[in-house]
């Protein structure tokens, strides 16, 4: 048994720290924390369809193409993980996506200037991805953590810039811009045994977006985090981990 974690925008595999800790320590169990900032091959100078490639060649390499796998993705990680389901399905036993959007509802399979919301969501993307390569660090990380979407919970650990290529960062806003993913939610419909949606009760934008979800792709399993932000995974990494645990012992 293999669990894979893809952390969010900024994230780095410490971030996962907690949530592993209630994993089974058993000799069949192996985590894997990728850094696709630090990894090229994981990097966002690969779209999505190539980057699901890579991701999936990573894991043959790891030796672990043929055993059960557990997918779990955080935020920008659980859009990633989405494209690593699009790519191998039969790879994945279980796919936990936190705090996710499975992309806008329509038709389009990238950008398209006849799509006003797509547009709208390039141009905020572009706007970031400026900012994180131009603007002083400080005040585009302060700017950056006030936008609504992250209101009502833990703020993430310290980000320090040397940690970080500010041009990997701002490549990653607009090559895996919202606005370039195609709509997933037939790929949800195609997989809803292994899915388990995760949300956290004070993620308003998440919360309202996974009620309309379920309507849109009926059967899927959501489960409300109670006491948690779109920051998720740092506001109770406890119950995160005691769900996997669970998960985990299905098949030790």
């Amino acid at each position: 048994m293999n669990l894979f974690f893809l952390h969010g925008f900024l994230g780095r595999p410490s971030d996962w720290a907690i949530v592993k800790a209630h994993v089974p320590q058993h000799d069949g169990v192996r985590i894997y924390t990728p850094d696709y900032f630090k990894e090229a091959l994981l990097g966002p100078q690969h779209a999505f369809e190539a980057w699901a490639d890579n991701f999936v060649r990573w894991i043959e390499v790891q030796g672990c193409s043929a055993d059960r796998n557990i997918l779990v993705g955080y935020s920008l990680g659980g859009r990633l993980a989405l494209h690593a389901l699009q790519r191998r399905p039969q790879l994945w036993h279980k796919v936990v996506l936190l705090s996710t959007n499975p992309g806008f509802n329509d038709p389009h399979e990238d950008l398209d200037p006849t799509s006003e919301e797509r547009r709208q969501r390039w141009i905020n993307d572009s706007y970031w991805a400026e900012e994180f390569l131009k603007a002083p660090w400080d005040m585009v990380l302060r700017n950056w953590n006030a936008q609504p979407v992250f209101g009502g919970g833990e703020n993430e650990p310290l980000r320090q810039e040397k940690e970080y290529s500010r041009e990997t960062l701002s490549l990653a806003l607009t090559q895996w811009s919202l606005a370039q993913q195609k709509n997933m939610r037939v790929l949800l419909e195609k997989n809803l045994q292994k899915i388990l949606w995760m949300v956290g009760d004070r993620d308003e934008k998440f919360m309202e977006l996974s009620r309309r979800l379920q309507k849109e792709v009926e059967g899927l399993r959501v489960e409300v985090v109670p006491n948690s932000s779109h920051r998720v995974l740092f506001d109770s990494p406890k119950v995160i981990g005691e769900r996997l645990r669970q998960l985990v012992q299905q098949f030790l």
